[in-house]
């Protein structure tokens, strides 16, 4: 930089200074001298410099300028410039103000915000902000650091090349341009020790000044930035902006500007970004267009000028208020007493106009940086950041209770010794050498909890501390994994980078609520959280370590805080036991830790006995008897003297305080069991008063979680009577043993207690089995009473324990006793009532489906234990039926979260008729709606001969000239590699087709970024990078000539691409470079000899990195799988078996993996092992299994092989066994598991394959109360592997349907055309014919009389057959006549067969030509063809002699004799919504021919009105419009004139996803965009007359090429092909029109 005296030189020079933005006339004051800013180092990361500019790297942190405390000094006398020689000698010389991105303040907490300010055009980036260009002004870094609130945000200033005046063009010459330069500098500035700025991981607000470009360049780096995903998690922090006089409409100034440079002596070339600001220009008005859908997402605060500006001999508003105002609803204007220049300069802290903008800064801050504070892109959601954060990490609880609970039990005075222990002191201290973890460990009663509480609001006053208590009663409390998530919400509470990443998390990827510990942990401490850097110590303290189901794992992964890039410190609190100790023991050599037992607590007893001993009525020196008695007799336990000291001061004489000191018990045993003897004798003479308090004492010892008093009360009814203060009572009947704690929950007094009353022999011990038989059965009889169609009963006052009892009695039910077979009598009464129907529709109502899983796994644990049971008992005494029942509803309540949970979700009420029909006939739900249901039934699907549930949940067709060859997932969406190099994308969760991106070559290998929002797919000539949400490319590489990927994958959080390829060598392509290329990493690593007894050319020929991409795995032909690291690049080791086959000590490897949550591989030899190898301690695992695909699930739970029969085989991967088998004839080309881990996806032949294999569905739902019997249920996939069939039937292709008549012809596959009767019977299909050579039937076609059939086979030959029906001997077929044909490149498209049978419409690609019989059976060409591309053809409903064609702008009317043209007919121009637009308008399509295409045409019953369909291409996919035509208007005397169709109102339009045709009552029929069968009357009020729903399509028959087939028929049936079967779907509602 430069110093003040060479500014001062240089100031002496110069003849004449303008303003920064103009000349300031005002005379400006004599300020107190500023401290030299010569070290004052500045850096930029644009690539625009002055010549005269050092470079630098890094952003500085200067020197913290004090702030003006008072008005500036009174002026002096005026130099040349309007200044003083003093302040101009402060004056700053602009052309050195800084490029690129600076900090001017950097606060010494971690910053709440950042604030980042934009100088205008003309501007730089302080002269801009300083009145006069004296740095005294220069109000951002001078006032706001010393303003309360505002100086704990980061403030920074952005400078770019805009300096109208300059001579000769500018590097820098539009918006755009400037817009990428803000975007690059955000991204990618440096501190000055080259750390980065981490931009985005806090709330962004910028201010903005204009002229004119500075506003509207943040509005297009905003827009730019949001759509880049290298910028977008970065631009989505962006949460406010101040604009000062920014012309968002453009401005007069302009062009101005532009003529003035342009006829400047000085040859100023005019800028192009000045001419883009002029009124009207379509950068602003194209840009504007693009704001107004993000700004709402914003906070905006404009401020305009008010007063005129000299610009030459004029003077003029620059800015007029209607240009510097956006005019969104959320924004809020104030006008400033300035003109454009003075309108982001103030004379002092006391100006009018300062104090405005400090205000709206102050107001902005506060607003964003709250736990409120939403980004960009999380509006589009509805959700704020805590609703994310609790979505993502299933809290539900608040974990504040528990530190309230404790603290409140604390006593003053107590636990203050901990402050000044050694140890404590030690683990405090943020020297480097000091302990990392402090175990505090004692006795059970010493107050561990109410030490941790003390600890925690210590740590709370003076750091950043978050905690969590495990509690012993309460089941959802228990779990490691509950504790991670709950301490991950603390951590992102008080840390935004953090809380960020976790947002992003949640919109790619699903909840962690169910994830295992180890995967949390990973995740999101591993992952993310010891990758931040953050200033201040973060303190954990996690209290009853020995309370959680798995405290040795807890602390085994303890050890991965030492990988922490900030300093971590935490306590643990617990009792002693050998394992944690020993577990301690190995924890301390990877993590210094300590050891703090603390056994002497006198001191603190002694404090609370005192404490207590005050308020008795009793001379002093007893008073002191007493206190020494209690701290004597407690032996160091605080339980013993808070439940004595109960005692003690419930004496009246002191004859019974003697009696009691005397009588006091010294053990917790002996003292349990006289609280016990008290509670007896009281209600000796009260029997009711025995038996409700051992009832209560049940349900506080074994409920699934603390009842909360409300709940006990309504559990208590009827056995017990309203009772009137139950807090009262339950001290009465229950002594001691149970608290009501400050969220009126009851929890016993200490887990001792409990413990106590669950195994001692008095009448009021609790024996678990009976007890919780008890609960169960009292759960099921409140639901069973509050039976109701729609649910529960919501009016009765015991909502709040059905709510429990809803969820809570599997968990009683699978802890009652094997031996007893009342649970199961019970349960199996349940579910052939009523209610089990009602539960279903509470649990989909509550969003909580997951209990149904979980439930199903109780049930199948249960079965499985009671046939090992009844194997040692006598068979006489079975209870099998019932057995069988529960077995098989076990079954069902999965599969119906696997299939219909979607659908259930949005409609609950569905479970009753419109779900169960859909059911196989053998499941529960089928017979259950059944026996219930009325005659007829509401909703009967037929045809389908399926008997029992399948695993498939979707069959998706890709053509049937397509070859798969890849399949892989990530978030939202799967993506189908083909082998022509088009890669199909499809939601992941609905199936449905999403967009192709064509790379217009082979590709060889492709993967997703790590956030889902990109696509990198490798040909052979090029790279390219998608973006998954547009389509478009993104980036593009040239590949290396005969360089062939075998793996891609993305690394540096997504700014890198890495491919390992068959030229031995891994490259890197940096996406953040203008133009990406490839280069080598470590060009001889992979090509040292990996050989080790023979010679061998050693190409790979399978490659695979880890998730981090810190080692790859290459597998050879000649040589053992070896490891290597990247960083250091060395081989770490080679693949040996224990064993030697065939004479070597290793095997081929034919596929490996990378564990995606460890340093294993996975891989498969061949000839037949799959193993499991960790390359650095070298240990493995084998299993004989065939396969010859391999993929592992994302948490890594599992692994899935499948092999050259077809057959999938699932793995556990931490038991290392099998536990599912799916066989299925189809060879598989791939294989990968969805995103959630709930299904597989196959690639077989032009298929893609969906299963929803019953393990996965078990291992992904999971709910807090599983903690006691998770290692139970983790038994089952051992216990015995799943297996699974799937029929593979021959698939419909073809659909011949009668639209009045009662016979449809079916085509599949193989060339076999079916008959069914859509009318009676059972539509079982009756063959018909088969091709000669068994290819697909393209089409099927009746005569109008139905006695022909026509058909098309894909090899080009059409046959024509007569049909003789007879219902009772069978039909027949009679062949009349056949051609075959030249099949154009488009195939036939469409076959018509006219009224009698006797001339046939072929359309061959283009070209449609008639056919006519001949005598014998000879088809002959009338010699008339004629050419009608983009067309859709159909019989005219009322003249059988015409024939309609559609396009998309006009309809034709042609003779079937001689298809001479009769009439044309205009269309008007389709009304398409526009995407572009958040309103209801409706927008005429122009390009018609490019984007518009004809789909679906159908006729009504009568013939009198058509409905036609009209598609467009979107970026979205498919937009359709459905329109209504009377068939009279479509007469050859009407010719040439333009059809008035009936509209669709676009309200319904929004709905309809396929068109299904017209029934009377002027209804259409549609399928939804959820796939709900669907009706709305035409012509009727769209506000007033709703769509009415019927039912709704699985989604495993949501099938494209099935979709593409589906028919209405006249009568309300419904016709869809499914895995090779005609469903005939009978609506009762439908058919009485």
């Amino acid at each position: 930089m430069f110093s003040l005296k060479k500014k001062l030189g240089r100031d002496k020079k110069k003849s004449q200074i303008e303003d920064d933005e103009g000349s300031t006339k005002a005379p400006s004051p004599s300020p107190t001298p500023l401290p030299s800013i010569a070290n004052s180092v500045t850096t930029t990361v644009s690539n625009v410099r002055r010549t005269s500019e050092p470079l630098t790297n890094s952003v500085p942190r200067p020197v913290h300028l004090e702030r003006l405390t008072s008005e500036p000094a009174a002026l002096g006398a005026s130099s040349t410039f309007g200044l003083t020689e003093r302040s101009r000698s402060r004056s700053i010389d602009r052309r050195n103000d800084p490029l690129g991105l600076t900090i001017i303040h950097e606060p010494t907490i971690p910053p709440l915000c950042d604030l980042i300010f934009v100088h205008g055009l003309g501007g730089t980036s302080r002269a801009t902000w300083a009145k006069g260009r004296d740095l005294n002004y220069f109000w951002p870094q001078k006032w706001l650091p010393s303003e309360p609130g505002i100086g704990d945000a980061r403030i920074l200033s952005f400078g770019y090349n805009a300096n109208f005046a300059a001579a000769g063009p500018a590097p820098i010459t539009g918006i755009a341009d400037f817009a990428r330069d803000l975007l690059y500098s955000m991204k990618y500035a440096k501190s000055e020790n080259l750390e980065e700025l981490e931009l985005g991981q806090r709330p962004i607000i910028f201010i903005v000044h204009s002229m004119d470009v500075d506003g509207i360049s943040f509005e297009q780096a905003y827009v730019l930035g949001k759509d880049n995903p290298i910028y977008s998690g970065m631009v989505s922090s962006i949460s406010a902006v101040v604009f000062l006089a920014t012309p968002h409409r453009g401005s007069n100034l302009a062009e101005m500007l532009n003529r003035i440079l342009a006829a400047s002596i000085f040859n100023h070339s005019p800028k192009l970004y000045v001419s883009e600001l002029k009124h009207g220009s379509q950068t602003i008005e194209a840009l504007n267009d693009q704001f107004r859908h993000v700004a709402p997402r914003l906070k905006i605060m404009s401020f305009y000028e008010t007063l005129p500006t000299s610009v030459g001999l004029k003077r003029m508003v620059v800015v007029e208020k209607d240009s510097a105002t956006t005019g969104y609803p959320n924004e809020i204007s104030k006008s400033m007493n300035a003109d454009h220049h003075t309108v982001c300069k103030f004379d002092g802290t006391q100006n009018a106009d300062y104090i405005s903008v400090r205000n709206a800064l102050k107001t902005l801050i506060t607003e964003v940086c709250s736990m409120g504070y939403v980004k960009a892109g999380e509006l589009e959601q509805g959700l704020s950041p805590a609703e994310h954060l609790e979505s993502l990490l299933g809290i539900c609880e608040n974990h504040q209770d528990d530190l309230e609970f404790f603290t409140k039990r604390w006593t003053a005075g107590t636990c203050e010794w901990i402050l000044s222990h050694p140890k404590f002191i030690e683990w405090v201290r943020e020297e480097e050498e000091s302990p990392t973890i402090l175990w505090l460990h004692a006795l059970p009663g010493s107050g561990k909890s109410i030490l941790s509480s003390f600890i925690i609001n210590h740590l709370l006053k003076e750091s950043f501390c978050v905690y969590y208590f495990f509690r012993f009663g309460d089941q959802s409390r228990r779990s490691v994994s509950t504790c991670l998530r709950t301490m991950a919400y603390q951590i992102a509470e008080q840390l935004p980078q953090f809380r960020h990443v976790l947002i992003d998390i949640k919109s790619s990827s699903k909840t962690l609520e169910k994830a295992d510990p180890k995967t949390i942990w990973d995740k999101l401490f591993v992952g993310i959280l010891f990758k931040l850097k953050f200033p201040t110590t973060m303190h954990w303290v996690i209290d009853a370590l020995d309370e959680s189901d798995h405290p040795q794992l807890l602390v085994e992964m303890m050890q991965d805080i030492a990988k922490s890039s900030a300093p971590i410190k935490m306590i643990l609190v617990s009792r002693q036991n050998d394992d944690l100790m020993a577990t301690f023991d190995r924890l301390s050599v990877v993590v210094p830790s300590v050891y703090l037992p603390f056994e002497d607590t006198k001191r603190d007893i002694r404090t609370c006995v005192e404490k207590e001993v005050y308020y008795m009525r009793a001379p002093q020196d007893f008073k002191s008897l007493v206190t020494e008695r209690l701290v004597s007799g407690a032996n160091g336990n605080f339980l013993w003297a808070s439940l004595a000291l109960v005692e003690v001061m419930r004496c009246n004489t002191r004859e019974d305080l003697d009696q009691t000191l005397e009588t006091i018990p010294s053990g917790m045993e002996q003292l349990y069991k006289r609280i016990e003897g008290n509670i007896i004798e009281k209600s000796k003479d009260r029997p009711q008063d025995r038996k409700l308090g051992h009832m209560i004492l049940t349900w506080v010892a074994c409920s699934r979680r603390p009842l909360v008093l409300q709940e006990l009360t309504q559990a208590l009814q009827p056995e017990f009577s309203v009772i009137l203060d139950l807090r009262y009572t339950i001290s009465r009947v229950c002594g001691q043993f149970v608290i009501v704690d400050t969220s009126e929950r009851l929890v016993m007094i200490h887990q001792t207690a409990r413990d106590y009353i669950m195994t001692t022999d008095s009448i009021l011990a609790v024996n678990a089995a009976e007890a919780h038989e008890k609960l169960f059965t009292k759960c099921l009889l409140v639901l069973e009473g509050k039976w109701h169609r729609r649910g529960f009963d919501r009016q009765s006052g015991d909502q709040d324990f059905v709510h429990y009892a809803v969820t809570s009695w599997a968990y009683h039910f699978n802890l009652t006793s094997i031996d007893s077979d009342e649970p199961m009598l019970q349960l199996a009464s349940f579910l052939k009532g009523n209610s089990i129907l009602a539960w279903i529709v509470w649990l989909a109502q509550q969003n909580q489906l997951k209990v149904l899983v979980y439930t199903s796994k109780i049930m199948t644990l249960y079965v499985r234990r009671k046939r090992g049971r009844y194997g040692s008992t006598n068979p006489l005494l079975h209870r099998l039926q019932e057995l069988d029942l529960v077995e098989s509803w076990a079954t069902d309540l999965l599969k119906l979260v696997g299939k219909f949970g979607q659908n259930l979700t949005t409609s609950p009420l569905s479970i009753y008729q419109e779900i169960p029909p859909f059911c196989p006939k053998g499941s529960m739900i089928y017979q259950h709606f059944e026996q219930k249901a009325p005659s007829p039934p509401p909703l009967q699907v037929e045809g389908i001969t399926q008997d029992v549930w399948d695993d498939s949940l979707a069959k998706i067709s890709l053509g049937p000239k397509t070859q798969t060859v890849a399949v892989i997932c990530s978030g939202p969406q799967f993506a189908v590699l083909t082998g022509a190099g088009a890669i199909n994308l499809y939601d992941s969760t609905t199936f449905e087709f999403q967009r192709t991106l064509l790379h217009a070559e082979r590709v060889c290998a492709l993967c997703f970024s790590g956030c889902s929002n990109l696509l990198a797919t490798y040909g052979f000539r090029t790279t390219k990078v998608w973006s998954v949400k547009t389509g478009n490319i993104m980036y593009q590489v040239r590949n290396p000539l005969g360089s062939r990927a075998f793996t891609i994958t993305f690394a540096a959080e997504n700014t890198e691409l890495v491919i390992g390829s068959n030229d031995r060598l891994i490259r890197v392509a940096k996406l953040t470079v203008a133009n990406p290329a490839w280069f080598a990493l470590h060009p001889g690593l992979l090509k040292e000899d990996t050989s080790l007894d023979r010679p061998v050319h050693n190409v790979p020929w399978r490659i695979a990195f880890n998730s981090s991409v810190t080692c790859v795995a290459v597998a050879y032909r000649g040589s053992p799988l070896c490891v290597w690291s990247l960083d250091p690049p060395e081989l770490i080791r080679r693949c040996m078996r224990s064993q030697e086959y065939a004479g070597n000590a290793w095997t081929v490897v034919d596929q490996m993996i990378w564990h995606p949550q460890s340093e294993e591989v996975i891989g498969l030899y061949m000839g037949g092992h799959v193993f499991r190898w960790n390359p650095w301690d070298d240990t493995r695992q084998e299993l004989q299994a065939y396969g010859s695909i391999l993929a592992s699930s994302p948490e890594g739970k599992f692994f899935v092989i499948g092999d050259s029969n077809g057959t999938i085989k699932l793995y556990n991967f931490q038991h290392f066994a099998l536990i599912y088998q799916l066989s299925c004839e189809n060879l598989m080309n791939d294989i990968c598991f969805s995103p959630d881990s709930k299904r597989l996806y196959d690639l077989r032949g032009q298929f893609c394959n969906v299963w929803g294999p019953n393990a996965l569905l078990r291992a992904d739902e999971s709910v807090e109360h599983e903690s006691d019997i998770a290692s139970e249920i983790a038994s089952i996939p051992t216990a015995a592997v799943s297996e699974a069939v799937a029929e593979v039937r021959d698939q419909i292709t073809a659909l011949g349907v009668q639209f009045s008549g009662r016979h449809q012809a079916i085509g599949n596959e193989v060339g076999i055309v079916s008959l069914i009767d859509s009318m009676k019977g059972d539509h079982s299909p009756f063959q018909l014919c088969g091709s000669e050579v068994p290819l697909s039937i393209a089409y099927l076609a009746w005569s109008d009389d139905e006695q022909y059939l026509a058909s098309a086979e894909l090899t080009g030959k059409v046959v024509v057959k007569e049909v003789h029906l007879d219902n009772r001997r069978g039909s027949t077929v009679t062949p009349k006549f056949d051609v075959k044909l030249q099949v154009s490149p488009e195939g036939i498209q469409q076959i018509l067969l006219d009224k009698e049978g006797a001339k046939l419409l072929v359309k061959n690609g283009p070209v449609v030509t008639i056919w006519s019989s001949t005598e014998g059976s000879i088809l002959e060409s009338d010699g008339t063809s004629i050419m009608s591309p983009d067309t859709r053809w159909i019989k005219h409903p009322k003249d059988s002699s015409l024939l309609l064609t559609f396009s998309p702008t006009q309809v034709r009317l042609y003779r079937w004799k001689d298809l001479s043209e009769v009439a044309v007919f205009d269309m008007p121009k389709p009304l398409i919504r526009s995407n572009t637009q958040r309103s209801q308008m409706m927008d005429e399509v122009d390009d018609l021919d490019q984007d518009l295409k004809i789909g679906s045409i159908y006729t009504n019953a009568s013939g009198s009105h058509l409905l036609f369909n009209t598609v467009k291409a979107t970026n979205a996919g498919q937009e359709h419009f459905s329109s209504i035509i009377q068939t009279s208007t479509l007469k050859p005397s009407s010719g040439g004139s333009i059809l008035s169709p009936t509209l669709i109102p676009s309200v319904i339009q929004r709905q309809i996803e396929i068109p299904l045709g017209l029934l009377p009552k002027q209804r259409i029929i549609f399928l939804d965009k959820d796939y709900w069968m669907c009706s709305w009357r035409v012509g009727a009020s769209a506000t007033t007359e709703k769509v009415q729903r019927y039912y709704c399509l699985p989604k495993d028959w949501l099938n494209v090429e099935c979709l593409k087939l589906c028919a209405l028929l006249a009568d309300g049936r419904f016709l869809i092909p499914y895995n090779g079967e005609l469903a005939v779907i009978k609506s009762a509602a439908m058919s009485h029109w």
